[in-house]
């Protein structure tokens, strides 16, 4: 792992011969073919081969590097005998000759990378139309590199052979033994005991506001445990709103408040909320959860004890029996409370006694749910160290195509909810994906899945990872070792900055970033991760692309730009870009000198115009804007953006034949405009993306005039969503024949009719998920036998007229979930009774039961009738565990 820098040049170096680096191949006349070739045998040759003899001293050295972490913080390691093997002073001795060397090929390709990129930006200048400097100066860049290449094999060829004696999966087996060893496992009964204690505080504990706080024992899921009592019916009736929000080490109150609001809140109002000053969001939902009883879970809290005051100043107490369930990582944090007798917490008697202690923190009332007789400063030193370097082990043992993959998760907030196809995108960005292959990227990404390092948080409609987080604990087993390997660096870290770390990460400020020292930093990746809106200052802007004229990714994040970035369009090897710029209209045609971007991200502008330059782009794969203009390709211009696989949102303006026919790989397209005017363009012109799989058309003009029975829909769509065409036809008839389609959302104000007719016999034969939202007026709806036979996922939000389902949707057997909202009386007599229906009796005795949920309005007076009458199965749908 220490030799990732040598793997990851000898990737880039592959990629310089083959021309896909740079906007340029190597030129025929600086003869550099040969040089970069022989660069290319050298450095294989000592990462493959002679480093390979010393993977176990590496490892050794990894080993006690991230060892020295915990020893600067003082935490004991329960399993430091593990590093205890006595060695002779000539393993020592080599053992530092290898470091050393590790430590100066580090070294060389930071040189050789730097001045490779010299080079290349040398060559796109004179293209660009500066002064042509001499050959000989262009090969001044890379004179020497060769020789030192060389002597490095040579030294690492003298060394004594290789000790193979230090095993990392012995040592990860020996941690996992020791986490396990001597620590009873929790009984199922006391696991239900548990749950009743839990059940019974939430339900019928205090009118009061209560704070319940769960800790981990041996045996014990913290975060399963809750989201069973999350999830429960009873539950969702008894509170009028329920958040789950994820803490993680790296506290930052400002994002647990907007994840608070978004679950909370309704979503028309979240938008306009979201962008207020902090201290108004503070007191709008504090007067919003003043009225209601409500439930919120943080999960993963770790020693943030200022967690108390925040929480004070947002959650009121209103004597409701309003609750608080807070899962703990780090116990530390319940230090600052005190038993009810008075007698401070301490470190050596919080878990003691067990289950459930009662404490106190001013006027809330607190308790404790655990399960376990070790005290918690043991559980600090054991457990949570003990589980963080047997993760960090786990990192280790991962084959180097997910290793690399796997510390990039770094660059992301622990707890943070990243959005996978950014994830892949950034990957690819960096250079660690084979081809820059997404299929490759989403399969990585699954394999880190498997292997624990990332959680699920969201699925698509379709059942495709939509989103996923780093948990507390992995984060800082992979921080471990990116830190050590230099491969990040985080703004907030006490060190100063290494010469080698090619990537820089902002957690608090991006403002604090810009001082004249950081100017000699060498780097290619900056990303802004903060939850603050920095406004920043153009000539900021200007001064930071004038030092950092290597990047590959620029994202800036959340913070505010006025206008395009001075000096941007100097950053030749940019390939993911990704700016906040809300008053930006028009897009300037410098940017499009940047001819390796593949990802450009300006999700706040809203592009009336775009410069024809554009179709010269030829390595964008992903556009992603408010809303973007494109211009007809210039007459003379017959090439196409042939990479590009995702718009998102293209102005119908731009939906002619000629502007998609020149989009041949489009797999993703959101339309958002005045729909009804270019109505003719846009419904002519989708057939020309032959790839298209997912489209969206939300229409933003009053009245709309959509009429959906003169669209050509290409054969290869997939999902269809549309939102506010008020359509005045009905939509089935046309969609039913579209022959893959398998995801069909229509959602507020898509259809104005009140009946919806699927009458062709085989219609929509491959549909698995049907949405049917905001169609308030919809009161009949019919199905012909045979119709959706493949259905699994039914969701009509509200069903308030609609009087009956179609009787056929209980004769398809695929059907899993069936999610009403607010059905009306008579729709709801009819479900009363379904448990005697036929096709209910062909679930009984299958793994799989159906997953039927409905949902009723707050003020309902049949609501403990109906409750009481409706199966068990039946699930009431509100926010689930994020």
């Amino acid at each position: 792992m220490l030799d990732v820098h040598l793997r990851l040049f000898c990737e880039r170096l592959k990629r310089v011969l083959a021309g896909e680096e740079g906007a340029l191949t190597l030129p025929d006349s600086t003869n550099l073919t040969p040089l970069f070739k022989n660069l290319l045998t050298e450095s294989e040759i000592i990462a493959t081969t002679l480093l390979g003899n010393y993977e176990s001293d590496m490892a050794r050295l990894l080993f006690q590097l991230v060892k020295e972490r915990f020893d600067e913080y003082k935490l004991s390691l329960p399993f430091s005998q593990l590093l205890q093997a006595e060695e002779s002073d000539e393993e020592d001795v080599k053992r530092a000759d290898v470091l050393e060397i590790l430590n100066d090929i580090n070294d060389f390709v930071h040189e050789s990378e730097e001045a490779i990129d010299t080079f290349f930006i040398k060559i796109m200048q004179q293209q660009n139309g500066e002064n042509e400097s001499e050959s000989s100066t262009k090969m001044a860049f890379l004179v020497g590199l060769h020789s030192k290449i060389i002597d490095i094999r040579n030294r690492i060829q003298q060394l004594p052979p290789g000790d193979n004696g230090f095993d990392i999966s012995e040592q990860s087996n020996k941690i996992i033994r020791l986490l396990s060893e001597g620590q009873p496992q929790l009984d199922i009964s006391e696991f239900e005991r548990g749950r009743e204690k839990l059940f019974d505080l939430l339900i019928e504990g205090p009118s009061g506001l209560a704070v319940v706080a769960i800790l981990d024992s041996n045996g014990f899921d913290k975060t399963a445990f809750a989201a069973d009592t999350y999830n429960n019916n009873h539950v969702k009736f008894y509170f009028d709103c329920l958040a789950w929000v994820r803490v993680s080490v790296a506290y930052d109150f400002r994002m647990i408040l907007d994840d608070i609001i978004k679950s909370v809140m309704p979503p028309s109002g979240v938008s306009v909320i979201i962008g207020e000053d902090y201290q108004l969001k503070k007191t709008i939902l504090r007067d919003f959860l003043a009225k209601k009883k409500y439930f919120i879970v943080l999960d993963d809290v770790c020693d943030n004890i200022e967690i108390w005051d925040d929480l004070e100043e947002v959650l009121p107490d209103n004597q409701n029996g309003s609750r608080v369930l807070i899962l703990v990582t780090d116990p530390e944090l319940l230090t600052s409370l005190e038993m009810e007798n008075g007698e401070e917490i301490r470190l050596d008697s919080v878990l003691i006694e067990g289950p459930l202690i009662r404490l106190k923190h001013e006027a809330w009332q607190f308790f404790i749910l655990h399960y376990g007789s070790a005290p918690s400063e043991n559980y600090m030193n054991e457990k949570i160290n003990l589980t963080v370097f047997s993760r960090t082990c786990s990192v280790w043992e991962l084959p180097f195509y997910l290793k690399v993959c796997c510390i990039y998760l770094c660059v992301f907030r622990p707890g943070i909810e990243i959005s996978t196809a950014q994830l892949c995108q950034l990957w690819i960005a960096e250079g660690l994906i084979p081809y820059n292959s997404e299929e490759t990227a989403e399969f990585y990404l699954k394999e880190l899945i498997h292997r624990g390092f990332i959680q699920v948080s969201k699925r698509r409609a379709n059942g495709t990872i939509k989103a996923c987080y780093v948990p507390s604990f992995e984060f800082i087993s992979i921080y471990l070792v990116a830190d050590k390997t230099e491969f990040v660096r985080m703004s907030d870290m006490k060190e100063e900055p290494l010469a080698n770390v090619k990537r820089y990460l902002i957690l608090d400020r991006l403002i604090k970033f810009f001082p004249p020292e950081y100017s000699d930093m060498y780097i290619q990746s900056f990303l802004n991760h903060s939850s603050r809106s920095d406004h920043l200052a153009l000539i900021d802007c200007e001064n930071f692309c004038k030092k950092f004229k290597y990047l590959r990714v620029l994202n800036l994040g959340s913070a505010v730009l006025d206008q395009f970035p001075p000096g941007l369009e100097n950053l030749y090897f940019l390939k993911y870009l990704k700016l906040n710029i809300p008053s930006l209209k028009c897009l300037p045609l410098l940017l499009c000198t940047l001819l390796n971007l593949q990802t450009l991200e300006m999700p706040s502008s809203y592009i009336d115009q775009s410069p024809e330059d554009i179709w010269m782009m030829q390595k964008l794969t992903h556009l992603n804007f408010g809303s973007i203009t494109l211009p007809a390709p210039p007459k003379n211009y017959s090439s196409s953006l042939k990479n590009l696989i995702f718009i998102s949102a293209l102005n119908p303006s731009s939906c002619t034949p000629d502007i998609l026919g020149r989009l041949p790989s489009v797999r993703t397209l959101r339309i958002s405009g005045d729909l009804s005017y270019y109505q003719s363009g846009v419904s002519k012109s989708l057939c020309e993306l032959h790839k298209l799989e997912c489209l969206k058309l939300v229409n933003e003009s009053k009245p709309s005039r959509m009429v959906l029975s003169e669209y050509q829909f290409p054969p290869s769509l997939i999902q269809l969503s549309l939102s506010n065409t008020e359509l005045m036809e009905d939509p089935m008839p046309i969609l039913e024949n579209l022959p893959r389609l398998r995801v069909l959302k229509l959602k507020q104000n898509s259809y104005l009719g009140r009946k919806l007719a699927c009458v062709g016999s085989g219609g929509f034969p491959e549909l698995k998920v049907l949405h049917l939202k905001s169609m308030y007026w919809l009161d009949e709806w019919t199905m012909g036998g045979g119709t959706m036979p493949k259905l699994e996922s039914l969701i009509v939000n509200p069903c308030a007229y609609l009087r009956k389902l179609p009787e056929e949707l209980w004769c398809i057997k695929s059907l899993r979930k069936l999610d009403l909202h607010w059905p009306q009386t008579e729709l709801r007599q009819r479900l009363r009774t379904f448990e005697d229906m036929e096709w209910r009796q062909n679930w009984r005795g299958k793994q799989h039961q159906p997953d039927f949920q409905f949902q009723f309005p707050e003020n309902c007076n049949l609501l403990p009738t109906v409750f009481g009458e409706i199966s068990n199965a039946i699930q009431i749908h509100r926010n689930e565990p994020r």
